[in-house]
This record gives C-alpha cells, structure tokens and sequence, in this order.
C-alpha cells in the first residue's frame, strides 16, 4: 500500500494569517464593521470559515450581516489564494524530497474546498498528490473523515499526519494516525503536546526528518 503524509494547510505548510485577515477585515469593512488586528485572527481560525466570520462579528449582529460578511470574505480570499500564498521556507523543498522516497503527500484543510484548491493550484502546482477543503454539509476537523476519504482516494495508508493547533492534534488521534505538531503555525508547544501530538518539529527539516522515519516503520 503507498505511503502517504498527509498534512493541515494554513499555519502548517502557508502562512496564511496575513490573507486571512485582509481578507476578512475587507468583508467587515463592506459591512461598515469594526476591524481587527492580524494578531488576534490566530484566535478566529481552525475551525472552519463559518466560526472564523462568527468569531470576527460583532456579538450583536444578526444572521443577514453573517451571510453578507460570509459571502464578501470567501469571494475576497478566493482572489488572495488565487494570486498566492506564501508557502513557508523549506516546505517546498520538503514536499519534493518526499516525493523521492515514494511517499505521497496530501492536504486536509478546514476551509471551503474552493478555496483550498485555489491556493493548492496557485501556490504547489505537483508538489501535492491531492488537497481537499470543507465541502459543503461535509464534516470539519477534527473528525478525521476527510482524511480518510483522501487515503482512500489515494489508496494509501497514512504514515503521519501534520498539523499546528489543536483541531489538527484532535484530528490525528481520532483517526488513529501518528500525528506531529509543528511550532511555526498558529499555535504553542504545550497546547499541542497536550492535545494529542505524538511528536513536535521545530523547523522544516525536523518535520522531514520525522515523516521520513516514519516511512521505515513497518506496515501494521
């Protein structure tokens, strides 16, 4: 059976904080809505773009200005992951060298599923074997059925799952997979060592290093 990494994506392998909150701050702006600063959209994010636009919303608006914030924020980021993301130093050359160990590599992301695959077909061109987001009425981490429908796309079997919050520790552990925190995302060591993370990498080449040991693991 193929071997395949599968990973989180924003705060895992782009940095996507910066987008998301241009983004979202452009759509409370239409609405003539406070803003906020990029800094306090690490405490939005990781649970989807419904709870990200609930999050950022006054506690008194109503469910007309969510649908109208919510409709500006996926037309607005869709043109962000369009133009790019920055992948974080190292996760491209990270992703090839993979690939030259025969271990495919895949993405699971709590966003909408469109913008997934614009930032995937933007930014990572062959570097993933498949990317999917949040597909409407479809679970969100960290129920794992995404990641498992991705392996079964793939027909492979998972040999580590990464991610930077605790959504995606949770997501490993009820999949049952070996799952490993990274420290230059979203969130702190501690929460992800007590989350769940059987691992934590500090820099890209660790988490290279983790996956590939991985790899030698014998097939359970």
């Amino acid at each position: 059976m193929k071997k395949v990494a599968v990973f989180d994506l924003d705060g895992t392998l782009i940095d996507s904080l910066q987008g998301i909150a241009l983004a979202c701050n452009a759509a409370l702006r239409l609405s003539g809505l406070p803003e906020h600063e990029v800094e306090r959209y690490r405490t939005f994010i990781g649970n989807g773009m419904d709870k990200l636009i609930r999050r950022a919303l006054p506690e008194e608006a109503d469910e007309e200005i969510f649908r109208q914030v919510r409709s500006d924020y996926d037309t607005i980021y869709c043109d962000v992951c369009a133009q790019g993301c920055p992948l974080f130093p190292g996760v491209s050359e990270m992703l090839e060298e993979l690939h030259r160990h025969d271990i495919l590599t895949a993405a699971v992301s709590n966003k909408p599923h469109n913008q997934t695959r614009a930032v995937v077909q933007s930014s990572f061109g062959t570097l993933l074997d498949l990317a999917q987001g949040q597909r409407e009425g479809g679970p969100l981490k960290p129920d794992p059925q995404t990641v498992l429908q991705v392996l079964e796309k793939l027909g492979g079997r998972c040999i580590s799952y990464t991610g930077d919050s605790e959504v995606d520790m949770e997501t490993g552990k009820n999949g049952g997979f070996y799952t490993i925190g990274v420290t230059w995302g979203m969130k702190e060591e501690p929460l992800l060592r007590r989350t769940g993370a059987d691992m934590i990498a500090h820099t890209v080449p660790e988490l290279e290093r983790l996956i590939l040991e991985a790899a030698e693991e014998p097939e359970p």
